[in-house]
């Protein structure tokens, strides 16, 4: 059976040459003078391939491109498009609009079949009678729908990229995460139809709380039922994190609106949900969650996918700032927080302890012998051994401790709420786990352990000097007592 091409050009001049090229290469020809008789004829033959021009009146190549590859009947019809213009923006447009090829007019007869070739060998032959079925379904169409529906594409085209403007100038708020989320949110209260709209910017620092920044639209919600919301997004994100870790996820309401308020009870009254994490190179950067009482509101939404489209190049650069931020906080060599880091963190939580009377203590550890392993086996194998203890600690503690490199082989860690007798059972499980660590140079196994000093908060403690200076004694009594173990400081 014969292939079926649609040429489509107002130059009868260039459609009755090409029409005879194509009928001598074996082709089953039809042609149109016009973007409207040619939409008029695809739908009546459904062609195998199109070749059109770009400069046609009535509508232009690009409108035509774009109105059959619109159409789930037609959209996979491959479409060449021809052009004398300037190539680049011709191009450009183009390739907006869907064309599959494009190809100048002063082009070889040659070129153009390879093409056709090309693209009908890649493409599924259609049957007379399924042609026959989806010309019946296309056989009240007027010359008006075809100008309508071109209108409502083009409306849509404005609107898309609108919208897609609007996320890229979001990227200056990328330092201001408060602004950043209030601008999102009056963007997306704008353009999406929701009862409950969340969104989350993840952050490098895994010691910042993890905060579901919510707006809710036409409805009531209890203080139970927002938490159900942030349970059900946040398990969904961190499934496992989650369950272990739940007081470091929090939510923040940026925005309530009752006009007609609809009250909910449960999760399972909203009958439209959707939760998307925002993943790039296994990293969860972030995510966007959107609830809805009535049905199927955020199913196969085009708006719904540039949300996401743009989302995603905005989290990747607000991940980027902050993982920059976070380098500065880090030691280069560990991966833990650096002594600048500690300070500001120790300030803060001792503040706290202070101001809520909660438990605060404090870890000091030193790796024992650290300058005789550097000189026996060289610098590259004391890093090392840094960065292999750094891990087995931070590996060891909670997620809510701080791990920090104070300097050299000194490491400090602050273990917030915790009393002097909590700290010590995982702080001796720690040491142990270091003692019985298989080290090697080569295969030479190398004994390494560290000594440890713990002070904690009490009464007597006026700053956060105080308690970093108890800790210091007590890591040197620990050193004095013969290393490898672990001693506390306590008052007289």
């Amino acid at each position: 059976m014969k292939r079926k091409i649609l040429l489509v050009d107002d130059s009868v001049t260039q459609l009755t040459s090409l029409k005879v090229s194509l009928l001598k290469s074996g082709f089953e020809v039809v042609t149109a003078k016009d973007g409207i008789e040619g939409i008029f004829a695809a739908y009546q033959m459904i062609p195998d391939l199109i070749i059109a021009d770009i400069v046609m009146p009535e509508i232009n190549g690009y409108q035509f491109c774009r109105l059959l590859k619109n159409d789930d009947i037609t959209r996979d019809i491959p479409i060449v498009l021809l052009t004398h213009l300037n190539e680049k923006l011709d191009r450009f447009w183009g390739l907006r609009a869907g064309a599959d090829a494009f190809l100048t007019k002063d082009r070889d007869i040659t070129q153009l079949l390879e093409i056709i070739e090309k693209f009908l060998s890649n493409t599924k032959n259609i049957t007379e009678e399924e042609r026959k079925k989806i010309i019946e379904e296309r056989q009240l169409l007027t010359s008006s729908c075809i100008q309508a529906k071109i209108k409502h594409i083009l409306d849509q085209s404005l609107i898309e990229s609108t919208i897609i403007n609007e996320f890229r100038n979001l990227s200056e708020y990328v330092l201001n995460t408060v602004v950043l989320n209030k601008e999102l949110l009056l963007l997306l209260t704008s353009i999406l139809d929701y009862n409950v709209a969340g969104i989350f910017f993840n952050d490098r620092d895994d010691k910042k709380e993890k905060t579901l920044v919510l707006s809710l639209y036409n409805i009531n919600l209890e203080e139970n039922m927002i938490n159900e919301i942030k349970k059900d997004f946040f398990n969904t994100i961190f499934s496992e994190d989650f369950s272990l870790n739940r007081d470091s996820y929090t939510y923040e309401i940026f925005e309530k609106v009752n006009n007609e308020s609809t009250s909910v009870t449960q999760l399972s009254s909203f009958q439209s949900r959707t939760i998307i994490p925002i993943v790039y190179a296994d990293k969860v950067l972030g995510g966007l969650c959107l609830y809805h009482a009535e049905p199927e509101k955020f199913q196969s939404s085009r708006i719904v996918n540039i949300v996401l489209e743009e989302l995603k190049i905005l989290m990747r650069i607000r991940w980027l700032y902050s993982e920059t931020k976070f380098l500065t906080i880090t030691d280069g060599l560990t991966g833990l927080y650096n002594r600048r880091y500690f300070q500001q963190a120790l300030d803060r939580e001792f503040a706290r302890a202070k101001r809520y009377g909660t438990d605060l203590s404090l870890a000091m550890f030193d790796i024992d012998h650290f300058k005789k392993l550097n000189d026996t086996y060289g610098h590259q194998f004391g890093d090392k051994i840094l960065a292999e203890v750094a891990k087995i600690i931070k590996s060891s503690l909670r997620r809510t401790d701080y791990v920090t490199r104070y300097g050299g082989e000194e490491f400090v860690v602050i273990l917030p709420e915790t009393s002097l007798e909590r700290t010590a059972i995982p702080i001796e499980r720690l040491r142990k786990r270091i003692e019985q660590e298989d080290f090697r140079y080569g295969d030479t196994p190398v004994r390494v352990t560290v000594s440890i000093g713990i002070a904690n908060l009490t009464p007597s403690v006026v700053t956060e000097k105080d308690l970093l200076k108890r800790a210091d004694m007590a890591l040197y009594t620990a050193k004095d007592n013969g290393r490898n173990r672990i001693e506390f400081y306590f008052e007289n």
